[in-house]
């Protein structure tokens, strides 16, 4: 089987990729119709604020995984193997602390809202299937990265 972790994380970035190709065809159509034709797409505004929170949850595990977040490099440069050992281990004890709790949040959350079966205000969509769908792509959060220290402290690509 030459199935690879990664392509787990692959698949939820071009999801994300899609979803904001798809928000952005939709403001185009917004756009279009209240200016040359008065007649706005109702409900664009929802969409676009749950469609841009999946983009970013949906593109983190992918980031994670490959170490492309943003960060400082001075203390990489470092030659001291064992301080960067630690360093690495700091970090992700920081990351999976943090992207645990927001992926545990949102999926209480997410149980919530489909227990009162809340709606959005225009279209009266549930919000529920917007944070199942964030907290999933949080969880992979997590799940990328444990793959990341596994990566980080063999040093070498899986």
């Amino acid at each position: 089987m030459k199935f690879k972790i990664n392509n787990i994380f692959d698949l939820s970035a071009i999801i994300s990729g899609l979803i904001l190709l798809s928000l952005a065809v939709l403001t185009f159509c917004d756009v279009f119709g209240r200016r040359f034709l008065n007649s706005p797409v109702t409900g664009t505004i929802e969409l676009v604020e749950f469609g841009m929170a999946l983009v970013a949850f949906l593109a983190m595990p992918r980031a994670f995984f490959l170490n492309a977040n943003v960060s400082a490099d001075f203390i990489k440069n470092i030659p001291n193997n064992t301080f960067q050992v630690f360093i690495n281990i700091f970090r992700f004890i920081l990351m999976i602390i943090v992207m645990s709790m927001m992926a545990y949040a949102t999926t209480r959350e997410a149980m919530a809202f489909f227990k009162n079966e809340r709606v959005t205000i225009d279209l009266e969509i549930y919000f529920y299937p917007f944070y199942y769908a964030a907290s999933i792509g949080m969880w992979l959060s997590v799940i990328a990265i444990v793959f990341w220290l596994i990566n980080t402290l063999k040093g070498k690509n899986l």
